[in-house]
């Protein structure tokens, strides 16, 4: 799910009554018996989500009326009984949905509706493993739990209808069991709206129906398991865009669009892009997941997207959204969070995909970018990774924790565990029949970083996925001359505002420069203040922490004691506009020139000169010259002069 508007809205559990009229049963189930405690925070399933039960088919008959914003009609389940002896079921329906019957075959059964749910009474007591199979009728105003659920609006003079169900709003339109770890197997969603318009959901179009009375019937089949919030549907007046995924020689999927004719000709440039990112995903997580069925899109009036199984939802089509939701195929679709706490598995997950998009489509330097862009906001993340406090959808889906963090808590372990092992982790995750078309947490997903690694990842998620914040860096060094060589000794210290972590155990790039040689080496620091040698054939005139910005840090020159030697940072932000920061070590009083030039050797703008005492020194450039002229875009040098040495930096302005 993408997110463009701030929302603040409560999930309110209610208090579990009776409807109007009806007294509570006189033995309820033990899965019931949580309906009569006050109401909780969001949890990863529904009020009701009767643990007794496997569902494994729903079929939804629902006739739209638009000029009422209602709906009317019925709701199969069919289920497996999980106990030897299940004499009722509770099914998850919230409150503006009344029900009218509930039958098994030619059986009535009797019901007690609440405003979180419905319990059914069964015909017969059933045995562990009998199927049953439910018909529920039912209609009414669909509530606005969440981000809205179900909506009735117009676009134009013509209904524009929709559902968002994420994260437990699926019982506001249709009875279920709503929790992401029991998927039914395949689903009928069968939908009749007035003509023309027209009927986007899950899985394949099975039928197009003219009922002769103004009005159409579409029947959509879902034959791959489907979480409850994922279930969907859209309707408008659309014009149909359809495209194919050719993923062999010989075989290809539909790609199917339903786009508002006053988007069309924003949209047709974009979603051309869609088949080339299904063949990109499908080389980097394994062949589309519902490749059986069909992807694409329908435009809806939420300011965002959302991920509904092989048709996405969206209010726009944005390089990055499309890459976004169609990521979530594979993480949140098709390996779906078992429980919102741990909705980074979704939502880190495709925001980092959008990022290996970028890398791939546009290179390295968007695909940096692109996490520079996100490290302000996950620096900004509150609390730890594994969302706790689930009580809003606003703390949920929280952009700078789920989404910004939980991108860089993979960047950072595709640096620890390297480019293959990574990619091949992503792969074995995606494959694994412990969670291929089920559910995963966390602790799922870190065993499978640990049997492709073949290595412990226990410190890594501890710090970085249960805990908090991010690590202060202070760093040091300083160099011997010895027979063989320089002896670098490097010295690192953590200095974190939290103590969930204290410290942080992580590998470091340490990257130790001179105007002629470079190298970089990895120190894993596993104790603060922690010193490490390297034995170099060269003296180092610059020593830089995490040169290519692998780690959610901060790292700055130790303020404990004076720099050990002369040298220049390279600038920050860099690529800039309008300005950027430059800073420069000083190991003992010295005059010193810092100044900008073009390629072809031309000063541009000094920025220093003088004498310059001991210590770390920062300078400002706003990106003009010495006259106050902006200056154009392109890349410039910032040279620092001494008597002892000259060092530069190449900068890229960009306007």
């Amino acid at each position: 799910m993408r997110n463009y508007v701030a929302v603040s809205c409560l999930v309110l559990l209610g208090s579990f009554l009776p409807a109007r009229g009806q007294s509570p049963p006189a033995s309820i189930s033990s899965c019931a018996a949580k309906l009569l405690r006050p109401a909780e925070s969001l949890k990863s399933e529904g009020v009701f989500a009767d643990q007794n039960i496997d569902v494994g088919y729903y079929r939804l008959d629902l006739t739209l009326q638009p000029a009422s914003s209602s709906l009317r009609g019925s709701v199969l389940v069919r289920c497996t009984s999980l106990v030897d002896s299940l004499t009722q079921i509770s099914l998850d329906l919230n409150g503006g949905m009344k029900v009218d019957s509930v039958t098994s075959g030619s059986a009535r059964l009797s019901f007690s509706q609440y405003p979180l749910g419905l319990i059914v009474t069964l015909d017969r007591t059933y045995r562990r493993g009998e199927m049953v199979t439910l018909v529920v009728v039912y209609g009414g105003l669909p509530a606005a739990t969440g981000y809205g659920s179900f909506e009735f609006a117009s676009q134009g003079s013509s209904p524009w209808i929709w559902s968002l169900s994420e994260p437990t709003g699926a019982p506001d339109w249709w009875p279920c069991k709503d929790t992401p770890t029991d998927k039914p197997d395949s689903v009928d969603i069968v939908v009749t709206c007035p003509s023309p318009l027209k009927v986007g959901s899950n899985g394949s179009l099975v039928e197009v129906r003219d009922n002769g009375n103004g009005t159409l019937t579409y029947h959509w089949a879902e034959r791959y398991p489907i979480a409850t919030y994922l279930v969907s549907l859209a309707v408008a007046d659309y014009v149909v865009l359809t495209d194919w995924f050719h993923y062999s020689p010989t075989d290809s999927m539909v790609i199917l669009n339903y786009v508002l004719p006053t988007s069309l000709v924003s949209a047709i440039q974009p979603l051309g892009f869609v088949p080339s990112m299904l063949q990109f995903f499908s080389d980097k997580y394994g062949l589309y997941p519902f490749i059986r069925e069909k992807y694409g899109h329908a435009q809806f009036g939420w300011g965002g997207a959302m991920e509904h199984q092989t048709m996405t939802s969206t209010s726009n089509f944005t390089e990055g959204t499309l890459a976004h939701e169609l990521a979530h195929h594979w993480f949140g679709d098709m390996i779906t969070c078992a429980n919102w706490p741990s909705l980074w598995l979704n939502e880190g997950f495709a925001t980092y995909s959008e990022a290996l998009w970028q890398e791939w489509r546009h290179g390295e330097a968007v695909y940096r970018a692109d996490m520079r862009d996100m490290m302000p906001n996950a620096k900004a993340a509150t609390g730890t990774l594994y969302v706790q406090d689930t009580s809003t959808v606003a703390t949920l889906f929280a952009y700078d924790r789920v989404y910004a963090k939980g991108a860089w808590v993979l960047q950072m372990l595709r640096h620890v565990l390297g480019d293959s092992t990574f990619f091949r982790t992503m792969r074995a995750y995606a494959d694994d029949p412990r969670f291929r078309f089920k559910s995963a947490t966390t602790e799922g997903f870190q065993s499978v970083c640990e049997e492709t690694a073949g290595t412990a990842m226990g410190w890594f998620f501890s710090e970085w996925v249960f805990g908090e914040g991010y690590p202060h860096y202070l760093f040091s060094w300083k160099v011997a001359k010895v027979a063989d060589g320089f002896d670098v000794t490097v010295t690192l210290r953590q200095k974190n505002p939290g103590s969930n972590p204290a410290f942080f155990t992580m590998p470091v790039d340490i990257a130790l420069s001179s105007p002629e040689r470079d190298t970089t080496v990895v120190a894993f620091n596993s104790v603060n203040g922690e010193s490490f040698h390297y034995l170099l054939p060269f003296r180092p005139s610059d020593v830089s922490l995490d040169p290519g910005l692998w780690l959610l840090r901060e790292a700055s020159i130790d303020s404990g004691g004076l720099p050990v030697s002369f040298t220049l940072d390279q600038n920050f932000p860099n690529p800039f506009n309008p300005g950027t920061t430059i800073t420069y070590h000083m190991a003992q009083r010295a005059g010193i020139t810092l100044a900008v030039y073009d390629l072809l050797g031309r000063s541009i703008a000094t920025l220093a000169h003088g004498t310059s005492e001991p210590g770390t020194h920062t300078v400002q450039w706003n990106g003009t010259d010495n006259a106050g002229r902006r200056a154009a875009s392109g890349v410039y040098i910032c040279r620092l002069t001494s008597e002892a040495a000259t060092l530069t930096r190449a900068m890229i302005l960009l306007r």
